[in-house]
């Protein structure tokens, strides 16, 4: 009970406080993550450092285009560098002011280099598709997850067809003109003294 009493204290002023309608048009979004990691392949270390930056803005209330770009260093016996840029559409739909459907659209375009002797360099291109869903705890702050089938153009042994679960927190960037802009919160013209 004690644990169920705590819980619920720490929700509640999540939905208390949160403004509503995270998404709108003119509205920027950005957002990313990286990781590192290292591991012991018996004769060597293998290093792996990962960046993955986004960005985007809303054309219409609920129409999202935008790009996330992918950037890999790996060191074992060679040197990979591989980027990714991702060109993105997402379409929200609103179940409530917090939680939203997401239908996303992705192309991707990727090189990997080796720098071995010789240099490799591979080059490929993928199409997703799939749905998601995203929580915001303010207009400003919040998370998406979501599952996606990558379709790789010209597969290989290396890059092959398959599903993806991802999700990353998501700032929305906001200025002082924004909050006087009549299509913020479905045609609720905000305050300056309310939260952004």
């Amino acid at each position: 009970m004690k644990k169920l009493i705590i819980a619920l204290l720490c929700i509640v002023p999540l939905f208390a406080f949160a403004q509503r309608y995270p998404t709108g048009k003119g509205t920027f979004r950005t957002g990313g993550g990286g990781n590192y990691s290292q591991s012991d392949k018996g004769e060597y270390n293998l290093y792996k450092l990962q960046i993955t930056p986004r960005l985007g803005y809303f054309v219409t209330d609920a129409l999202l285009l935008g790009f996330q770009t992918n950037y890999t260093m790996t060191l074992d016996t060679n040197f990979t560098s591989a980027i990714k840029f991702t060109p993105q559409l997402k379409y929200f739909y609103t179940v409530n002011p917090h939680w939203f459907l997401i239908a996303a659209a992705e192309f991707g375009v990727d090189r990997t280099t080796v720098f071995s002797s010789p240099k490799e360099i591979t080059d490929h291109s993928s199409f997703a598709v799939g749905p998601g869903v995203a929580y915001f705890y303010t207009r400003r702050i919040g998370f998406e997850i979501g599952t996606l089938y990558q379709m790789y153009l010209n597969p290989d042994d290396t890059y092959t067809n398959k599903f993806i679960l991802e999700g990353g927190i998501v700032f929305n960037i906001l200025n002082k003109n924004d909050l006087k802009k009549s299509n913020r919160q479905k045609g609720v013209e905000l305050q300056e003294t309310d939260d952004e």
